[in-house]
């Protein structure tokens, strides 16, 4: 038999419904984790970090009471959608069971978790406290939201170091992005400090730095755990496809940012350079959404080693 037709016989194609619901929840949490990250940072980056730290972070407010907002009310969501996934029933024939599930289930146990987290997340992004307060408080509560994430994910089939594993990686993908985004508001609010753009483009840079390197590698862990450590799921499976959308995606971002560290970064002191920078991390940030998209999905859809 041809190996293609037996696989398609046992390939499952992605849940839609599941992954269009955690794309704006997966991205806000990028979006605040890593923005509130590169606050935390330039805070410590020089004698005068803290003063530029809380000019970022009050830009930054607005956007994070936002992203809370969409975290708290499409996780309830997500929630009712996976126990109707459970017991086969639309979301309205899902309501009675919520209890149920909660009470009763490790899935509904984990949620015990996840719902007050994000109640938390949008408390904290919206109570009145002070900007690195705020900062560190986002940054605590969207990783702990991102580790909850993990264990709700399809690596809990391949153990605790799988687990382990995902949890670096979309912890340093949320640095990466989440940064991305803090730069690009900073800069265009305080385009005229030149000081500032200067000391958060080389947070930015070193930040990205060390998140891309930990995503190649957790990356490719993942990859091979997720296609039944084999390349023709690569091609001939729905998770593998998926997954070579997001890497294609994902290498052309960072040819983007190799160029920012290697050209652009070096002569940030001029003000061309400047304006160079904050157009392309604006297209990089853009692409990123894409590729949060694209995890999603394939967080949505059964890794081939399921099948093999």
């Amino acid at each position: 038999m041809n190996p293609s037709m037996n696989m398609a016989g046992v390939d499952m194609s992605p849940e839609w419904i599941s992954a269009l619901l955690a794309w704006p929840v997966i991205l806000a949490q990028t979006l605040i984790f890593g923005s509130a990250i590169l606050c935390l940072m330039l805070r410590r980056s020089t004698a005068d970090g803290a003063a530029a730290s809380d000019v970022l972070a009050r830009a930054l407010a607005g956007w994070w009471r936002l992203f809370a907002l969409i975290v708290a009310l499409l996780s309830s969501l997500m929630f009712v959608d996976q126990v109707a996934g459970m017991a086969d029933v639309n979301w309205r024939g899902a309501l009675p069971l919520l209890g149920e599930v909660l009470a009763g289930t490790q899935g509904g146990h984990i949620w015990e978790w996840r719902l007050p987290a994000t109640v938390a997340l949008l408390i904290a992004a919206w109570m009145p406290m002070r900007d690195a307060l705020r900062a560190f408080a986002l940054s605590l509560l969207s990783a702990a939201l991102f580790f909850v994430g993990s264990l709700m994910s399809h690596a809990i089939d391949f153990g605790a170091t799988a687990i382990t594993v995902r949890a670096v990686h979309t912890l340093a993908a949320g640095v990466w992005a989440g940064a991305l985004f803090g730069y690009c508001v900073g800069a265009r609010l305080t385009i005229a400090d030149s000081h500032l753009n200067i000391q958060s483009a080389r947070v930015l840079s070193t930040l990205a730095t060390w998140s891309v390197a930990i995503l190649i590698v957790s990356g490719v862990y993942l990859a091979y755990e997720g296609l039944g450590y084999s390349l023709y799921h690569l091609l001939y499976s729905s998770y593998g496809r998926v997954l070579c959308f997001k890497v294609q995606l994902f290498a052309l971002i960072l040819v983007m940012g190799a160029y920012n560290r290697v050209y652009l970064i070096p002569a940030i002191d001029q003000a061309t350079m400047r304006v160079q920078l904050l157009r392309n991390v604006s297209a990089e940030s853009l692409m990123m959404i894409g590729v949060i998209g694209l995890a999603a999905l394939l967080a949505a859809t059964p890794p081939a080693r399921m099948f093999r």
